[in-house]
């Protein structure tokens, strides 16, 4: 795993503390998005693997030129303003999806790859296969082990910021619950912001569409592509490549 940065355009470094004209220290915030896939039911035969992803993005810096071009590229292709992407029913043609050709999805899916390229931000995934960990308890204690792992390992570079804030939209109590365990740590400057929904944060959506591109790929390692994502991805030799490639160089 790569130390995380916060990179600046083509030069990394560790957070900046900036000093105003007055002389006073102002640190920056920082971001953290969350997203789940999965059951944490140990029983649940569809769903082997558990994963939690954190999208995390220096407030610095801006992204609104990207989400400005995701924008206008669903305004001109007649989608609603402030389109909400989902990428399991984007895949698997459900939902909004399910009248959309595959061409169309594809694109769909093609400008929020753009968009999570262009951003300046990293991600993490921590991934729990039930096979192994085959209890609730088991399932909750492999997790917070990871994060707390991920969260010590990337404490200076936390610490230095401002604000902490952890966005989650409380989809699952157990998460809910496991990012307030873990985050303990940072008492002091976090904060988990209310009322998250994903139609309003792009890099909510991002981090829908990276869970849900690292679930796949952990399928993929003990079983193969679905039907459905086949047909979208073409091979599992495309999919590495033309995505999973692609978006791990924003891992940490």
């Amino acid at each position: 795993m790569r130390r995380m940065s916060f990179a600046y355009g083509r030069e990394k470094f560790l957070p900046l503390v900036l000093i105003t004209f007055v002389g006073v220290l102002v640190t920056k915030d920082i971001s953290v998005f969350v997203d789940e896939s999965g059951s944490f039911d140990p029983d649940e035969r569809s769903s082997r693997f558990y994963i939690v992803c954190f999208v995390l993005h220096d407030q610095e810096k801006s992204i609104s030129p990207w989400v400005e071009k995701l924008e206008e590229y669903f305004t001109d292709h007649g989608l609603q303003p402030g389109h909400c992407v989902h990428a399991g029913p984007l895949i698997r043609r459900e939902g909004e999806y399910s009248d959309m050709l595959r061409e169309d999805r594809q694109a769909i899916f093609r400008k929020m790859m753009a968009f999570i390229r262009n951003a300046d931000i990293e991600y993490t995934c921590f991934v729990v296969d039930k096979h192994f960990d085959n209890s609730d308890n088991a399932i909750h204690d492999k997790l917070l082990q990871d994060i707390n792992r991920f969260l010590v390992s990337h404490a200076s570079d936390f610490n230095a910021c401002g604000r902490l804030k952890v966005y989650y939209d409380n989809g699952q109590m157990q998460v809910k619950s496991l990012l307030r365990e873990a985050f303990a740590m940072f008492s002091s400057i976090v904060e988990f912001v209310p009322n998250v929904h994903p139609e309003d944060y792009r890099l909510f959506q991002a981090a829908d569409l990276i869970c849900t591109m690292e679930l796949i790929a952990a399928k993929m390692e003990s079983g193969a592509l679905s039907i459905s994502e086949h047909r979208f991805f073409g091979s599992e030799r495309d999919f590495r490549r033309n995505v999973l490639k692609q978006l791990r160089q924003k891992a940490i």
